[in-house]
């Protein structure tokens, strides 16, 4: 086998073409939903071409999953800051600027378009619902064991709450708005992180 080095110098390949490719992944998904979403058009919208798509994802569902993770992994993840409302407010700005983001949009219209194609999209549901379960999960599993909140709160139904409230915020904004949303996203979240907090916590006795 002839030594790697003793190959022909070929084009060099773009640090960044893969990034683009998740991006405009994303983005012609949300634009167009799973009938028509194709490697032809994510090619297209990103200016590269089929051949440099091709060699890094071999079929749309391959590409699909990676661009969906590309976006889950962020949702799923959180750090300590050492009480229940920074958590949650942590987690909240960051589902806020997804759902600001275009490429957010592609995780809600792949949720949407899964109940007409369960068994098609059924694992890019998946990935993104345990994503954004996970990171809430976490933040009320830490608040339980610093003795913040009783054991027996309604975790699930809490951070479907909070996900929820941010998605019916952002679709409730007018588009002027957003600029605003995304660089004072204190102001949008907190109002949601108090109704989540009052649920949560205990009330004093009168």
């Amino acid at each position: 086998m002839p030594d790697e080095q003793q190959r022909p110098a070929g084009r060099p390949r773009d640090p960044d073409v893969s990034e683009r490719l998740i991006a405009a992944a994303l983005e012609e998904y949300a634009r167009t939903g799973w009938a028509s979403f194709t490697m032809q058009g994510v090619a297209r919208r990103a200016g590269v071409g089929k051949s440099a798509l091709y060699r890094r994802w071999a079929t749309k569902e391959q590409l699909l999953i990676a661009s969906v993770e590309s976006v889950a992994l962020p949702l799923a993840t959180t750090t300590d800051s050492g009480n229940l409302r920074d958590d949650l407010t942590e987690v909240a700005t960051r589902n806020l600027r997804h759902f600001l983001d275009p490429t957010g949009w592609a995780t809600l219209r792949i949720t949407v378009d899964f109940t007409a194609a369960p068994t098609m999209l059924g694992p890019f549901q998946e990935r993104i619902t345990a994503a954004s379960r996970a990171s809430i999960t976490t933040v009320f599993t830490r608040a339980i064991n610093r003795g913040e909140i009783a054991f027996d709160v309604p975790v699930l139904p809490l951070a479907q709450a909070l996900v929820g409230s941010i998605l019916v915020h952002v679709l409730s904004m007018p588009l002027d708005e957003r600029d605003d949303a995304r660089q004072n996203t204190a102001a949008h979240v907190e109002p949601l992180v108090d109704v989540i907090m009052r649920a949560a916590t205990p009330h004093p006795s009168p």
